[in-house]
This record gives structure tokens, sequence and C-alpha cells, in this order.
């Protein structure tokens, strides 16, 4: 969990299913062994509308995707293509993606479907899809539990990147997977997109009007910051949005659990992952600075106990969540024509983090060239912080950290509307508190972390659109590895309470009533993992995981799941 040690750590560990007992792999730690390969954001696992008791499926409390009821097309990008080659190479599918003849469009929705299956012994591991150079799916894995094929499943509605769609595109995607001769697993996949054709009662829904990638490279402490250069864009840009996902690897991978370094400090033997618990990216549009965002504290299939996560997975794990950054104030100086840099810097950064980016513009449809700038800019090149660290007592030190800013931008775009004004703020308020004991093998810690953010566009006093966007990203987690004496003789256990709180609202003029969706999603699980002598004496684990709020149409749903042994034995659903 917190060094190399625990993050890094594949063993053969014993699974329940069903009521018998077999041999299986368990591995430990997403992508953050050898594998370098980014991914992109997409779905969370199977998207079940109910899952049996008694079935170990992989299991999410999630809502699926809903799919209208109209003619539709599929297309094919990869069909039962394996991660690795005969000769254990990793390999993407690619090709061309061209809308299907009988489904030109316009689309009410675009799904991207993805099922894989894998077996033998491996890590976790990313993978990613890019259409057009603009990433459309990046997530992780489920582990292989032996030699009974794992299963896992995930469907993303993509119809944002509809404009990137309506004509040929190149695509690129795969699982960053390495074999050897112990870690046999090679990732089975077979990927689609299907299109759901727009009638009365399913109209198309409106998009933006171009979708562009933005190449950020990997960040580390020794290169915290990377800037992409744009060229080529539209002359006629009214609104920006700019989504980035975040992906944090080693030390950083489970970036929550890291201490201050002074307490690391007290701990010289342990290799404890230090520079704090605090992690943002900041964005800076040409040199400026245009707000900071955070991240879900994202969990691998084999992070911290891999038995946590055996059939419900952590929230969002196959499909890391995106944030979403307002860019619209700087929209009147993107339209000179001039080539425009994007910049994202970490700090605090412990190791090495993956950052995805894609810009989503949106034009006026009656004019050729818009004008405008930024009027004003309160955007603090670090947050507020405050850290405090109890003395080391008993083998014990007590913890806590705190961060917050607030954010502000206005700029103006002059359209043929007329001149629209947009003001965007944004606040986050975050708190770490833990403890480290037991020579620094056994951790407890409480993270709350809100985020919420307002965009207000105007002609003149009258308001013409707003959107509110509040996330809360409460975790707690309990692990200790006190009775670990070497990779072969050790006890893990593990208790994670963490939970995904999203509420939105979004209204233009001409709408009759404002788009709300809201959720709370959470995932409660224990799990334990011990070995002596080289063999697996006890793996176990139980989970409760429940969603309450309202799916992608905004209609009521609730689910809850509990599972124990590595089996679901109860599924609530309304």
């Amino acid at each position: 969990m917190r060094s190399s040690r625990f993050a890094a750590t594949c063993v053969t560990a014993t699974v329940a299913i069903g009521m018998t007992w077999a041999t299986a792999p368990l591995a430990s730690a997403a992508a953050n062994g050898p594998s370098p390969h980014r991914a992109a954001a997409a779905a969370q696992a199977a998207n079940p509308s109910y899952i049996e008791s008694g079935s170990n499926t992989v299991a999410t409390a999630e809502p699926a995707v809903t799919l209208p009821n109209t003619r539709h097309c599929t297309v094919t990008l990869a069909d039962h293509f394996m991660s690795n080659s005969p000769t254990g190479a990793p390999q993407n599918y690619s090709g061309t993606l061209t809308p299907p003849k009988a489904c030109q469009g316009p689309w009410a929705k675009v799904v991207l479907n993805s099922t894989t299956s894998v077996s033998g012994r491996q890590y976790d591991r990313s993978g990613s899809l890019e259409i057009g150079g603009a990433t459309v799916w990046f997530g992780t894995t489920q582990e292989p539990a032996g030699a009974t094929p794992t299963t896992f499943s995930f469907a993303k509605d993509i119809t944002e990147f509809t404009s990137l769609l309506k004509t040929p595109q190149q695509f690129s995607g795969g699982i960053g997977n390495y074999v050897t001769n112990v870690y046999t697993g090679n990732y089975d996949q077979t990927v689609s997109i299907t299109y759901y054709m727009a009638d009365r009662a399913n109209p198309a829904p409106t998009e933006p009007d171009k979708v562009i990638g933005v190449p950020i490279s990997d960040l580390s402490p020794g290169n915290s910051t990377a800037t992409a250069t744009l060229t080529d864009l539209p002359r006629n840009i009214t609104g920006a949005r700019l989504e980035t996902t975040l992906k944090g690897n080693g030390c950083d991978e489970q970036w929550f659990t890291a201490v201050p370094n002074q307490v690391a400090a007290d701990f010289p033997g342990d290799g404890l992952c230090a520079a704090g618990a605090y992690r943002e990216a900041l964005v800076s549009v040409d040199g400026t600075r245009a707000g900071a965002v955070g991240t879900f504290p994202h969990i691998y299939s084999g992070g911290i106990v891999p038995t946590l996560w055996r059939p419900v997975l952590a929230i969002d794990t196959l499909d890391l969540r995106p944030e979403s950054l307002d860019l619209t104030p700087f929209a009147g100086q993107l339209v000179d024509g001039k080539s425009h840099t994007i910049s994202v810097t970490i700090n605090p950064i412990g190791d090495v983090w993956n950052v995805t980016a894609v810009l989503f513009l949106y034009t006026d449809h009656h004019l050729k060239q818009t004008s405008g700038g930024l009027i004003s800019s309160s955007v603090p090149a670090a947050p507020t912080t405050k850290t405090t660290a109890g003395p080391l007592t008993n083998g014990s030190v007590t913890y806590d950290e705190t961060a917050s800013r607030a954010d502000t931008l206005t700029g103006y775009v002059n359209t043929s509307a007329g001149r629209v004004v947009t003001t965007v703020t944004t606040n986050r308020n975050y708190d770490n508190s833990g403890t480290i004991g037991d020579a620094g093998l056994v951790q407890s810690i409480k993270q709350t972390d809100d985020m919420s953010s307002q965009s207000v566009s105007r002609i003149g006093r009258r308001i013409i659109s707003s959107s509110t966007l509040k996330e809360s990203y409460p975790i707690s987690v309990d692990f200790s590895a006190a009775s670990y004496v070497d990779d072969n003789n050790f006890s893990l256990s593990g208790t994670v309470d963490m939970s995904q709180i999203v509420a939105s609202a979004t209204s233009s003029t001409g709408q009759r009533w404002p788009t709300l969706r809201a959720w709370d999603w959470n995932v409660s699980s224990y799990g334990v993992l011990a070995r002596a002598n080289g063999v697996t004496s006890e793996s176990d684990g139980h989970s409760t995981t429940s969603y309450v709020g309202t799916n992608d149409i905004g209609r009521f749903y609730w689910d809850q799941i509990t599972t124990d042994h590595g089996q679901v034995t109860s599924n609530k659903h309304s």
C-alpha cells in the first residue's frame, strides 16, 4: 500500500468460489510494475441490471447505461484481440473507425462496449482507447483468478465525442500487459461501438462542436509540468471545457495514504511514501493559471489487500473518473488563429502520474469569427495548506493535513447573440488525518475531499446559461501488515470505505427545466490475505456496495449488493 513492498506484490491465494475453495493467483497494484501503458476513461464493471445471489461475477451497484429503443448499428474495433502476441510482446488493436452507412446519424446515443477475459496469474493493468487522437477510455483491469477465466465488461456513453465520430478516424487501443513464465495472464479483448439513431422520442442531444486530444506527457517528481501545443483551433469558439483523468503510480498509486515528510522520517526503515497526501493538477492556458482539479481516490483490483475487491471492485476501477474544468473565460483568446498551450502541473508529487486530457469546444453556428479576452483571473499558484504531526509515542504518530483553494475566472466572447461574459468559480476543501503505528506497518486514514464549481454566462444582466457541480469523495482505510516478515510469510488485512457523492445542474435559455443528476455511490469492503512458508494460509473478504440517486436519463435508481467469501449473497434493486 505505502511502499513497493506492498504495492507490487503478486501472491498465490485461496479464493472462495461458491462453496468450494480453489487456489488462485492474486496480484497487487495496477500497472505499477512494468506496465507504462497510458489509458483513458470508460464505464464501470459489468453494468448488470441484476446480479443473482450466489453469483461470483464482478459486481457493481452503479446503474447501466440506458439504451434508446431505436435503429442502431454496431462497429467492432477488436474481436477477441489478445493483449500480447504469441511472442509475448504487448500489442494494440488499431484501424480506421468509419460511421456505419446504415446509421449515418444524427445519433441519440453512442455507446462503447468492452468485454475482457483473462486467466492464469497477472497484475492488474491499465488500458486505453484513442480515436482521432482523443482518449475516449482510460481504465484498469480486474485481476485473473486462476485457470478459470475471469470476465469483466463495461459500457460507456461516448456521445459527447459525436463531432469526432462523424468522419473516419484512426483508432488505437488495448491493455498494456507484460507476460512471463510466472505472470501468464493474457487479456482477451472484444471492443465495439454502437450508434443509436435519433428519432422524435429520442432526439440527438446538443454536443460539443469540436473534440481535441491534448497530449500531456507523464509527470514525475523530477518533471512535474508538461505542456501541449494546440494549433488550427476554430476561429468561432464560444465555449471550452477540459476533461482530465489522473492516474498515480508507485508511491502515488494510493496517494491518499502517503504521509507528511516529517512522519516518514519517524519510520526511516519502513519506506513510507512521503510528500503528504494532497494532490492536485494545476491547469494553465497560455501561461495563465486556469484552475486546479483533484482526482477520485481510485483503487485498483490488487490494491491494498487484493481480497478487498472480489467480486465488488472499488469505485470506477474499470473507468477512471475524469474531472472537468470550464475554460470558457479563455475562449475569446483561443480564436486568433495562433497556436496555444495547455500546461498541467502536479505539485506536490510523489511518483509518476499518467495524465489524459481532452478539450471540448463549442462554436458559433451563425458567425465565422468570434473575439474576446480574459477579463480577470484569481487562481493562486498553490492551495492554502496546513500540516500537523504529533510526536512519535509508543511506536505511533498521528498527523493531519488540510488544503483549500478558491479560484475565479471571468472572460468574454463577442458572439452572434451579443457579448457573452462568463464567470467560473471553483472551490476545494480537503482534509486527511491518519495514524501510523507498529513500526510503520499499521495505518489508519480518513480523508474528506469536497469540490464545487459554478459557471454562469450572461448577456448584459440576463443569464443565458449556468452549470453547477458538487463532488465529495470521502474515504477511510485501515490497513495492517503487522505480521509481515517477507513475501512468503505475512498477514495482510484491510478495510476500505469509500463514496462518490455527486450533484449537478445545468440550464440554458430556452430550456424549460434544468437538467439535474445526483448520486451517492458507496463501497465498503474487508479483506484478509496471509501466507506461511510460501503457502497461502488465509484468504477471504466481504463487502457491501450501494447506489442511490438518478441514472443517466434522470430517473431514480437504487441498488444494494452484499458479498461474502467472494460471491454475491444478496442484491436489493429498485
